[in-house]
């Protein structure tokens, strides 16, 4: 037998097991109070006792979750409840249905513990133990005990359940409390860690990793009438500045530069550093491939311009741009190499004519 077929199989025989289970063990008790005398009627109580079991198989009797923030149905609790005290008053114990029922009513109020729910669980108590007192009243169904000695014991459970399932209904929102208080604490912790690894440190912008998704999408949605572009920018003597004045002057330069890429940027961008000096932005809805050299012009003119650090040193670093434009879908690691090797190109270009 196959290990699917095998789950149906035990799945099945656990949900037929519960009511024939609870059937059978309602059909013994019902022999037992016979047998001490009592006037038990076994056919109902076993069809309540196997419509509770029923009601009791795992698939069924999960009707709501401890996260479920819809208003609770009472239904369910309301037929166990109708269900266990005919069951018990069939068999001549109606004086224990209020106890029953307050047991039964615990996982109401354990899962949405609101007052409401809370009143509503107690009504469903109060209502089943009344009409299991009332059949015994009228002469319906025999009890182990009489009328009034049965409503004293009643009485003595309802007022010791009731306490319980407000304190149950206590704890349960105070455990809920935390749990949703971890839970935000987490999400929270997460969402940092999500943005430190998608964000550089230093500068704030994107990092390597976080500009992955903006540049796969811009790569695959480009169109000739609304073009994609990415320009590589590499800093030229950046490398002097951290020998020359040190690393924190280095750090303080690629923040100003950082913050001029952002501002420099035209039209719906995404900028990333994605080295020590190199940072990377995507242009998206360009109309045609002049206007992506046009931002790299204006990027190469506000990089270079000086620096006044916070001691007053002034520095300044030259910029090497490459562009790589997509007029239709195109692959984004082939599209950032294009560009990379045009800033490369570039770079050579400048070196030879400073030569």
């Amino acid at each position: 037998m196959s290990g699917r077929a095998a789950g149906r199989v035990a799945g099945w025989a656990t949900h037929v097991g519960w009511p024939v289970g609870v059937a059978l063990v309602v059909a013994a008790l019902g022999l037992l109070a016979r047998s001490a005398g009592l006037q038990a009627h076994l056919v109902p109580a076993t069809v309540g006792g196997f419509l509770l079991g029923v009601q009791a198989t795992p698939r069924m009797r999960v009707h709501a979750g401890p996260w479920d923030p819809s208003p609770w149905d009472p239904w369910p609790l309301l037929v166990s409840c109708a269900l266990i005290g005919t069951v018990l008053t069939c068999l001549g114990l109606g004086v224990v249905v209020p106890g029953a029922c307050a047991a039964a009513g615990v996982y109401g109020v354990l899962t949405v513990p609101t007052p409401r729910r809370l009143l509503q669980t107690v009504a469903c108590v109060v209502a089943s133990s009344g009409l299991a007192f009332a059949a015994q009243a009228l002469g319906w169904v025999d009890g182990v005990v009489g009328v009034l000695p049965g409503l004293l014991v009643g009485t003595a459970l309802l007022s010791f359940s009731v306490p319980v399932l407000a304190n149950v209904a206590a704890f349960s929102r105070r455990a809920q409390a935390t749990a949703a208080a971890l839970e935000a604490e987490r999400r929270a912790h997460v969402a940092v860690l999500e943005r430190a690894a998608a964000h550089d440190t230093l500068t704030g912008l994107l990092g390597r990793r976080g500009l992955e998704g903006p540049l796969r999408r811009a790569a695959a949605t480009a169109t000739a009438e609304a073009m994609t572009a990415v320009l590589y920018v590499d800093l030229d003597g950046f490398k002097a500045v951290n020998d020359t004045h040190g690393h924190r002057a280095g750090d303080e330069l690629l923040t100003v530069l950082a913050a001029r890429l952002s501002c420099a940027r035209r039209g719906p961008a995404v900028v990333a550093r994605t080295g020590g000096d190199e940072f990377v932005l995507v242009l998206t809805g360009l109309t045609e491939a002049a206007q992506a050299a046009v931002v790299a012009a204006g990027v190469r003119h506000d990089l270079e311009q000086d620096v006044v650090l916070a001691d007053g040193t002034v520095v300044s670093v030259g910029a090497s741009t490459g562009v790589a434009v997509a007029a239709g879908p195109r692959d984004p690691d082939e599209l950032l190499s294009e560009a990379d090797a045009a800033m490369y190109a570039q770079k050579r270009n400048r070196a030879t004519r400073t030569a």
